[in-house]
């Protein structure tokens, strides 16, 4: 049986085999037409293998009540990926319909035992999440793929990778000492399964 995945807000990207969901019908990328500031979204529960959310949760209200959306329509065990401006990104202000930016951390509450658990009664198991410097690369799977290609100057790639690994070293640090030092990272990359 092939699994059942839908990419939230595609725009024209079409990951091949994928329900394509915006609030505007584009030709050959959109299957769905809804906007998902409008909850519940027109899947049933437990409908859904994986879902692509890129660069959208921003530009919503509620992203608590979002993601538990999400997590209605994913079946026990489905995976979501998700990436969304960091703060310290120029992208993060510079979009007028950006609603917020987001941090490492600040999709922990959907984990048991986390700090801020009581904000969602939904949970969420955080398989990965990274800070990274420079959206665009490294990429790699169906985003590389689809969504964004890899596109980075041959020369700048070592730079790109050093701060990538520097950040990774202490998440922490990056966002509370030198995140600015080097004009602010892109964007938070995580991938959650559905408890």
């Amino acid at each position: 049986m092939k699994p059942v995945i839908i990419n939230l807000g595609c725009g024209k990207t079409r990951i091949p085999g994928s329900i394509g969901v915006d609030y505007v019908a584009i030709p050959r990328f959109v299957d769905v037409v809804h906007d998902l500031n409008v909850t519940p979204y027109p899947f049933s529960s437990d409908f859904a293998d994986e879902i692509h959310f890129y660069h959208v949760l921003e530009h919503l209200d509620d992203p608590v009540a979002k993601l538990e959306e999400i997590h209605r329509i994913l079946r026990p065990g489905g995976i979501l990926y998700m990436r969304v401006p960091h703060f310290s990104s120029n992208g993060a202000f510079t979009d007028i319909t950006h609603k917020r930016p987001f941090a490492y951390y600040s999709f922990d509450v959907f984990e048991a035992g986390a700090y801020h658990e009581y904000y969602s009664k939904v949970r969420f198991n955080i398989l990965h999440k990274e800070i990274k410097y420079f959206g665009l690369y490294p990429n790699a799977g169906v985003y590389a793929q689809y969504i964004h290609p890899n596109q980075c100057p041959l020369i700048a790639r070592p730079f790109v990778r050093l701060i990538n690994f520097l950040i990774r070293l202490s998440p922490m640090f990056f966002e509370r000492v030198w995140c600015y030092w080097v004009g602010g990272a892109c964007e938070v990359v995580i991938t959650l399964k559905k408890c």
